[in-house]
């Protein structure tokens, strides 16, 4: 291997024109500080762009991530908003039901009260006396002719009593006198037909009830709608 002093002595004789070892060292020295700095330059721009590649690339990766967890974070909103609406819906349409069921049960309650009210005062108003005389006045109207049939069915608690006051109102008005007959069906008041059921009229507390109570019931029903 050639020493340094005979790889100049060579170079020195090869060069055109002869220069000088201190030129050619010069001129080396020159040359390989530009090699230097290219080779560092090169280095440099390489690292740069690696690293540049590299900052690309992890801030593209955390885009993605960022864009999959925003994602991920609106798809749990958006469940989450769906499940608190549809929670919210099933709490108003049960509470719903529950009112309607209140108000179901209520005018259940006061429809019944309102019954046993009703037949109470059906049963206070529908005296003996006061039946006699109801005959009376029916009877003037649908059965003036003297020969007419007067049939009355009433409780067995009242039937006598009725009885006795109706033939104390018509009297002997009628050839034939009104019949009263006791009829377990009857718990109150009376039914009372002219002529063989060619009228009739039907007075039992049952009856009344079902009248006043079922037009009672009606205006409790729009009452409670409106509440």
């Amino acid at each position: 291997m050639l020493d340094g002093n005979i790889f100049l002595l060579l170079i020195y004789i090869t060069l055109p024109g002869g220069e000088s070892r201190k030129e050619m060292e010069s001129k080396m020295a020159e040359e390989l500080q530009s090699l230097l700095e290219k080779i560092q330059n090169d280095g440099i721009k390489k690292a740069e762009a690696e690293r540049d590649a590299i900052i690309a690339q992890a801030q593209a990766e955390a885009a993605k991530i960022i864009k999959d967890a925003e994602e991920k974070a609106k798809a749990l909103r958006d469940a989450a908003q769906a499940d608190a609406a549809s929670s919210v819906q099933r709490a108003e349409n049960s509470i719903r039901q529950a009112a309607r069921d209140i108000v179901l049960k209520l005018k259940a309650e006061l429809e019944n009260r309102l019954s046993l009210a009703i037949s109470a005062s059906s049963k206070s108003a529908m005296t003996p006396e006061f039946m006699a005389e109801l005959i009376r006045d029916l009877a003037k109207e649908f059965a003036a002719d003297p020969e007419a049939k007067i049939t009355i069915l009433s409780s067995a608690r009242d039937a006598e009593a009725l009885a006795s006051a109706v033939k104390d109102t018509l009297g002997s008005s009628y050839k034939n006198a009104p019949q009263v007959f006791a009829d377990s069906a009857v718990k109150g008041g009376m039914q009372i037909s002219f002529n063989d059921d060619e009228v009739f009229f039907d007075f039992s507390v049952e009856a009344i009830t079902g009248l006043v109570g079922g037009y009672a019931g009606e205006k409790l029903a729009r009452i409670l709608e409106n509440r």
